[in-house]
């Protein structure tokens, strides 16, 4: 046999066979990696982005850092993340168009995917309406000159019959400090409470992915199966739990697992 082919023939196996276990060890390291930023540190699964690869959480829930703040996108809303609870899969949120200033206002109603978030209780939706022609029932308040509109206001979101404004947009609202709308005397104030957040609770298989801990794998996401999986050490990611090869190459490297049955 001429030695070109045989090694050009042997080298593409070793290419072949040893791809998938690079790339299924590269999530591995990669998943191990915390998110940090500012205040917002040793964040793990479900979650992913800057340095933590798709591979390491579920789509929806990119976290994003800038000058150390971290931001979330929720149906097309950007919020700012305030704190976060991964023990009880909680997270506080502020809609970033909101955070600083209320009278000049980028995006629709807040909203949340039911399948992935609901609301925690201590917050509602209020209305804010801008430029009212009739105002009669509301207390509004002025704006800056520079900003978008001339007026705002606050009413509960349950108003049956709002009045009629050039704009409106439901947002929510931590109660948490005892907030009541009507108590609020201008934008600086509305502006403070809108800059308290509130808190949403995130819904993910927590339950398998302490199983894949347990076997000392990492926990990760696949795309297209849409569901949680387990990335372990020298081999590829498995549906749940690392083998009994891959926790013992992880406590001694010189280990290697045998490979797939079928290849000699």
């Amino acid at each position: 046999m001429n030695s070109w082919l045989f090694f050009s023939s042997h080298f593409a196996f070793f290419v072949f066979i040893n791809f998938p276990l690079s790339s299924s060890f590269d999530s591995y390291t990669n998943c191990s990696n915390a998110f940090h930023c500012g205040d917002i540190t040793q964040v793990g699964f479900p979650f992913w982005g800057d340095g933590r690869p798709e591979s390491c959480g579920y789509p929806e829930l990119k976290l994003t850092c800038s000058n150390d703040v971290t931001a979330i996108e929720i149906m097309e809303v950007k919020y700012r993340l305030l704190k976060i609870n991964q023990g009880d899969q909680t997270l506080k949120i502020v809609r970033d168009d909101y955070c600083d200033k209320v009278c000049s206002p980028k995006f629709g109603d807040t909203k949340l995917n039911s399948e992935l978030f609901d609301y925690v209780i201590g917050s509602s939706d209020v209305t804010l309406l801008y430029d009212c022609t009739s105002s009669s029932k509301v207390a509004d308040f002025s704006c800056p000159d520079d900003e978008a509109y001339k007026d705002v206001a606050a009413i509960p979101a349950d108003v049956p019959r709002p009045p009629i404004c050039k704009s409106k947009v439901v947002v929510r609202f931590s109660d948490a400090t005892g907030f009541e709308i009507f108590n609020i005397q201008n934008a600086t104030a509305l502006e403070a409470v809108v800059r308290e957040g509130f808190e949403v609770k995130y819904k993910v298989d927590s339950e398998k992915c302490g199983e894949c801990v347990s076997s000392k794998g990492v926990c990760g996401y696949d795309w297209n199966l849409n569901e949680t999986v387990c990335h372990c050490a020298n081999q590829a990611s498995e549906s749940r739990t690392c083998s009994a090869a891959t926790a013992e190459a992880i406590d001694n490297p010189a280990v290697v697992p045998p490979p797939a049955k079928g290849m000699n």
